[in-house]
């Protein structure tokens, strides 16, 4: 009767042991199938597919041609001078890393190093990053995030890496904003690398504090990985310690928390 009892109470435990990255891992796995049986029993279906088709990317090229036009301002705005102050608060009437004017204390270049621990509701993970801006326009932004979870079946892993190309749109002395397109790669059983895009803003409101918000979707064969965050940040001098909540869809598994982390400007 007890050896009945104990594997009836082991049925639930390896029935739900299953663990949140490994659903992730196996929804970023996925891929979509077509079926040849459906496309080659029409051969009328198919040329009006295709005649459909063709309309459509017609169509379409029209509306990116149209959308280039019309949102280039948007997009890329005045290429104003700009130059990078040592570090966020360094002068008094500059809060940002963007100064109007050269200054004798300005730098030809910005790098950002940081990292954090993310401490989500099941899911954890540690983030690493460098943020580099040869340009006041342009910069790479080069991040790797390892997410670790611990469920009943043992432990699970997930590596992202992701490498973006940023244009800073707005680089105001207290607002600077960007966008950023690039790639991200997925380990572990994955294995694939997929396009990426990214929003962000900084806002520096007053000595020493400053926020800042970004949204990443990187797009992992048929599904895809979002990031939000929001953080604050207190800086002493070129270095920024920062708190915040983050927001994660790997694959559709939610994981959501704070955050703790520190940056170092160079």
């Amino acid at each position: 009767m007890k050896k009945w009892l104990f594997l009836f109470l082991l049925i639930p435990m390896f029935g739900f042991s299953q663990g949140k990255l490994d659903q992730a891992k196996q929804n970023l796995s996925s891929r979509s199938i077509s079926s040849n049986s459906s496309s080659s029993s029409s051969s009328s279906n198919n040329n009006t597919s295709n005649n459909a088709g063709f309309f459509e990317s017609v169509l379409a090229d029209v509306f990116v041609e149209l959308f280039l036009f019309i949102s280039y301002k948007a997009l890329l705005g005045d290429f104003e001078t700009r130059h990078f102050t040592p570090y966020p608060y360094y002068y008094t009437n500059v809060n940002g890393p963007y100064d109007y004017g050269l200054e004798p204390g300005d730098k030809r270049n910005f790098i950002n190093v940081g990292a954090n621990y993310f401490a989500g509701n099941a899911i954890h993970a540690v983030e690493a990053h460098v943020n580099y801006r040869f340009d006041p326009f342009l910069g790479l932004e080069l991040s790797h995030r390892h997410f670790f979870e611990s469920h009943l079946a043992g432990k699970d892993n997930l590596k992202v890496s992701s490498l973006m190309l940023n244009y800073y749109r707005i680089r105001e002395r207290s607002f600077s904003g960007w966008w950023g397109i690039g790639a991200t790669y997925v380990g572990n059983e994955v294995h694939t690398i997929g396009v990426a895009y990214q929003v962000g803003v900084e806002v520096y409101p007053i000595k020493p504090i400053s926020l800042q918000a970004s949204f990443k979707q990187s797009f992992i064969n048929e599904s895809n990985i979002n990031e939000l965050k929001f953080h604050l940040k207190y800086h002493r001098k070129k270095t920024a310690y920062y708190t915040g909540y983050q927001d994660y869809s790997i694959g559709g598994v939610k994981a959501t928390g704070l955050v703790l982390g520190v940056e170092l400007d160079f």
